[in-house]
């Protein structure tokens, strides 16, 4: 009998284990496992754990806080791909780095600029930006606590940047700076134009005026002046304002062409047609220099749409400047082509020919490549910049090659057919 119940109890402490077992150690050992395969980055086939409710509550709120996660982890590398294209998308350099110096974060455009492929994560600043001038503002502004701002030459030294340094403060302290580089090139070219310009113009009117000034004094405190002496004054007066005359409408006419209410008057022409009627006019002109002129447009060329008005005033500025620059006997050549949807409009003289290093500039207000000799031949300097913006409004460019003491050719070339403009 004694046996009999040493082994119930031995059966009942047996099964109790195994009871324990399934409904408490189990679950946790599943709980274990399901954890360990988180922690290597798996997902788990189910988050169900056996036994206990209190297991099964662990094993469900897990599932929920890794989805959670998941969704996080989602939320933030959309976020991140969103940074990396706006900061790929800036033109401006931007680099940000750390109160050692070192950088944090950097876009395209920065890496571009100093010449780097891929500039990685704790990079120090130094290792890729050796320029004193770019490393003192973002070490004042790291120093300071305050935004610097500084003008710097690009490693290539052809674009002049404006740096501004901006700190990152925590407690009034700087934890880093956020630096812009943004090129300002274009606006320094801009500012030295315009102060070109002003320049130009004042010099231009400076001259005629002080004839003007010069003659009237003559004429009120020279007494009485014979008729040839009057005719003298009057014909050089008469000359100046004509010249002041000529100045104040191109300046007027490179005005509308670069104002925002610039608008073509369009319409179809025979381009062979238009021209005989322009170059009817400057017969008087070319016999001054027995030059001759030649048109070569063929019989089959197409119809040209644009406005007449400022093509007219194409061919008048480039004739002048022909006529003006060739030597006597000799020949102008107007010349049309029309390539694959264009058309090239040429003036070629056989004259005095521009440098090579002042071609590219010819098409700028008020630059002469022989300054001298073109106030001798009193031109305003604005007929091949008036000529450039024509061209520009109807969506086309110009070209002009040159050799010096055998001529010079000038190319407009137009869109045909005529982009909706």
């Amino acid at each position: 009998m004694l046996w009999w119940t040493l082994g119930i109890a031995l059966l009942l402490v047996v099964a109790t284990a195994f009871v324990l077992q399934r409904l408490y150690l189990r679950p946790w050992r599943e709980l274990e496992q399901l954890l360990t395969r988180i922690g290597r980055g798996e997902q788990p086939p189910t988050f169900l754990l056996g036994g206990i409710t209190r297991a099964r509550r662990v094993g469900l709120a897990l599932e929920q806080l890794l989805a959670r996660q998941r969704e996080l982890d989602r939320q933030v590398s959309k976020d991140a791909a969103e940074v990396r294209a706006v900061l790929a998308a800036l033109t401006d350099g931007l680099l940000v780095v750390d109160s050692s110096q070192h950088i944090l974060i950097c876009n395209p455009a920065f890496e571009q600029l100093y010449g780097q492929s891929h500039i990685a994560t704790g990079t120090a600043l130094l290792d890729i930006v050796r320029d004193s001038d770019v490393i003192e503002p973002i070490r004042a502004a790291l120093d300071q606590a305050r935004a610097r701002v500084a003008e710097v030459t690009a490693p290539d030294r052809k674009k002049q940047l404006q740096l501004t340094a901006v700190p990152i403060t925590q407690n009034g302290e700087a934890s880093g700076v956020v630096a812009v580089f943004h090129d300002v090139s274009r606006l320094k070219q801009a500012d030295e134009i315009r102060r070109d310009f002003v320049a130009n113009v004042s010099h231009e009117l400076r001259t005629p005026l002080s004839i003007f000034h010069g003659n009237l004094e003559t004429l009120l405190e020279a007494g009485d002046l014979d008729e040839n002496e009057t005719r003298h004054i009057y014909e050089v007066m008469k000359r100046h304002s004509d010249r002041l005359n000529l100045l104040v409408n191109d300046l007027l006419s490179l005005a509308r062409l670069e104002s925002k209410e610039a608008n073509l008057q369009l319409a179809e022409i025979k381009l062979r047609d238009f021209l005989e009627s322009v170059t009817r006019d400057w017969a008087k002109r070319l016999a001054g220099k027995n030059l001759r002129l030649e048109l070569e447009v063929p019989d089959n060329f197409p119809t040209l749409r644009v406005d007449e008005r400022r093509l007219e005033e194409v061919v008048h500025n480039l004739l002048d400047n022909a006529v003006k620059y060739s030597h006597q006997n000799g020949r102008i050549l107007i010349q049309a082509r029309a390539p694959d949807q264009e058309v090239v409009l040429s003036v070629r003289d056989e004259g005095v020919g521009i440098a090579a290093n002042d071609l590219p500039r010819i098409f700028e207000r008020f630059y002469r490549a022989d300054r001298a000799r073109s106030r001798e031949l009193a031109g305003t300097g604005l007929g091949l910049s008036i000529v450039k913006h024509i061209a520009q409004l109807h969506g086309g460019r110009v070209e002009a090659e040159s050799v010096v003491g055998q001529g010079t050719t000038i190319r407009v070339i137009l869109p045909n057919p005529l982009p909706e403009l």
